[in-house]
């Protein structure tokens, strides 16, 4: 492999291998996109136009496939969001963190598990479950954004 191939790719790379998945070229062209995307976060249809942009055709269904491939081995994880938008994919290297994420603008906010811990604990103490937090989202709106009279639950907003 090239010297000039981002590290990230490189490690989704064998990472594919050793999950004993074919390198195809659909799911270099994704992997790429992922990782050379000025976007921590994106959408099915931003990943669709990059591999479009750098290969010239490939049909939606099999960037949606390559995701989901790509999940099943934890390499990314999506973000769902409401109303039927699209949500998000992101790169999972490491899983340390969740986020928070705005539903108007998409802004995201990763916290480090950490923080989570004394919400984890309660909810084991409390009600008997053991959470298995594996990249989740709380959605919500951000302070620039603020709650939105148009969001289906505006009490909801905190």
């Amino acid at each position: 492999m090239s010297n000039d191939v981002p590290l990230t790719e490189n490690l989704l790379i064998e990472r594919i291998r050793e999950a004993r998945l074919r390198l195809t070229l659909p799911r270099r062209a994704v992997v790429r996109a992922l990782v050379t995307s000025n976007e921590s976060f994106m959408s099915a249809r931003m990943i669709i136009d990059h591999v479009l942009e750098s290969t010239g055709r490939i049909e939606a269904s099999t960037v949606y496939r390559v995701l989901d491939d790509l999940a099943s081995i934890g390499l990314v994880h999506h973000i769902p969001l409401r109303n039927g938008q699209s949500g998000r994919w992101h790169v999972t290297l490491d899983h340390d963190h969740e986020h928070l994420v705005c539903e108007f603008c998409f802004k995201t906010i990763e916290i480090p598990n950490d923080e989570f811990a004394p919400l984890f604990e309660r909810l084991r103490t409390k009600y008997g479950f053991r959470t298995n937090p594996h990249h989740f989202a709380f959605l919500g709106f951000c302070d620039e954004c603020g709650p939105r009279s148009d969001h289906p639950h505006p009490r909801g907003a905190r």
